[in-house]
């Protein structure tokens, strides 16, 4: 187990450089504004417990053991370099976990949403900052009862190593999109993804602004923004709005 949580740090840390090296390349914003920089932690709004019957999975272990928030957009669910004590489980919304390099470009390995966990991690302080990007619900469970759990229950631990075998599949596809694709096919397939999650043939409504989009990316919000409307001019996207799409061709 202790290899498994190593190994989705080390690709963790392998996307942050893959993702700088694109910012590096990417021209700045015309009007010269600096991406912004993570602040202090924003109030979220009260919490409230939770209890239900304890099940060996993780699901069940959050029924039983979590209580809930709820966090206003922009908000800060986890800092960087706080103590790492606790695991969350997205009920709604969509949540941004985001790192700083050392020449200051803020960088997006990636964006979590409903059902999915942030902070299965063995490290004592967080490496990342994860925000919510709209209104999110999220429940959350000590760590310590996570621990305490996985010593007694083999079901539990196979299910946390098969999620974070997942996390790392994902991480190694990101940085081959990352190191091998232009621009526009970088932004199709994660429009792509994101629609994926969703009912086929809407609108879909994406709850993250374009520079979020832009420093998932490693790209320029200027990039990211001739990217929409190349897809759209292909025909493999329709637009509503900046913020609607709707994918429409698989294919370039």
């Amino acid at each position: 187990m202790n290899i498994v949580m190593r190994n989705a740090s080390v690709a963790n840390e392998q996307l942050a450089r893959a993702e700088q090296v694109s910012l590096k390349t990417a021209p700045m914003p015309a009007n010269g504004a600096a991406r912004p920089v993570l602040g202090l932690r924003p109030h979220s709004a009260p919490e409230t417990r939770r209890h239900s019957p304890n099940y060996p999975t993780l699901t069940a272990l959050f029924e039983a053991a979590s209580f809930q928030r709820h966090c206003q957009p922009d908000s800060t669910i986890l800092l960087h370099g706080e103590s790492a004590d606790a695991l969350y489980q997205i009920v709604s919304g969509t949540v941004r976990c985001c790192m700083i390099s050392a020449e200051g470009n803020r960088q997006i390995p990636c964006f979590s949403t409903r059902k999915g966990f942030i902070g299965i991690t063995e490290q004592d302080h967080w490496h990342f900052t994860a925000e919510a990007v709209d209104h999110v619900v999220i429940n959350v469970l000590p760590r310590s009862v996570l621990e305490r759990e996985l010593k007694h229950s083999a079901p539990l631990q196979e299910e946390i190593r098969a999620y974070v075998d997942a996390l790392i599949e994902n991480r190694d596809t990101q940085l081959l999109t990352l190191v091998s694709t232009k621009a526009s096919e970088r932004v199709f397939r994660f429009l792509r993804d994101f629609a994926a999650k969703r009912p086929s043939g809407d609108f879909i409504a994406l709850p993250m602004c374009r520079r979020d989009i832009a420093d998932h990316l490693g790209l320029s919000v200027e990039t990211v923004s001739r990217a929409f409307s190349n897809l759209k001019r292909s025909g493999r996207i329709d637009l509503a709005t900046c913020e609607k799409y709707r994918i429409t061709s698989l294919t370039g």
